[in-house]
């Protein structure tokens, strides 16, 4: 029964991640040519792909909140047992996939707004410093008294 269970569970983690993976691919596309509307519709199916593995992880932590896939593994016959440990490698590898992707993602997006700052840095006019500053000297170069006496 927890082998069945197991399987299933398994199974359904390992097609959200899937799920997961695809829509960073696809949002590696919309990165890359800049379009900010499809990203944000990405952005929001990724929110609803989470809370669907938020699920599926409260549900793992009722059914199996001390038991682990070793533990039913020791249990599994062969053919449950050589399903569930390709279960396992196959989440491992997907996993894997999705950590580089998300990586690869989040190097675009700093990248753009490194872009989008370098932009704006370049369009706003540089100002002059707003306190008053003397910078004016004596074309003579000396600091003497003036020849002519002002008070005669």
């Amino acid at each position: 029964m927890e082998t069945a269970q197991m399987t299933s569970l398994l199974e359904r983690l390992f097609k959200s991640h899937s799920d997961l993976l695809a829509l960073g691919e696809r949002k590696t596309e919309v990165l890359k040519s800049g379009d900010m509307k499809t990203l944000d519709v990405l952005l929001k199916e990724e929110d609803l792909q989470v809370k669907k593995l938020q699920i599926i992880e409260k549900e793992r932590m009722l059914k199996f909140a001390n038991v682990t896939l070793g533990d039913v593994l020791e249990q599994a016959e062969e053919p449950e047992k050589e399903r569930l440990l390709v279960l396992q490698n196959k989440l491992i590898e997907m996993y894997d996939a999705l950590k580089s992707r998300n990586q690869l993602n989040q190097e675009l997006l700093e990248q753009s707004l490194q872009y989008v700052n370098m932009s704006l840095s370049m369009m706003q006019p540089q100002s002059e410093p707003v306190t008053y500053n003397q910078t004016k000297t004596n074309p003579y170069g000396n600091n003497a008294a003036s020849l002519f006496d002002s008070k005669a």
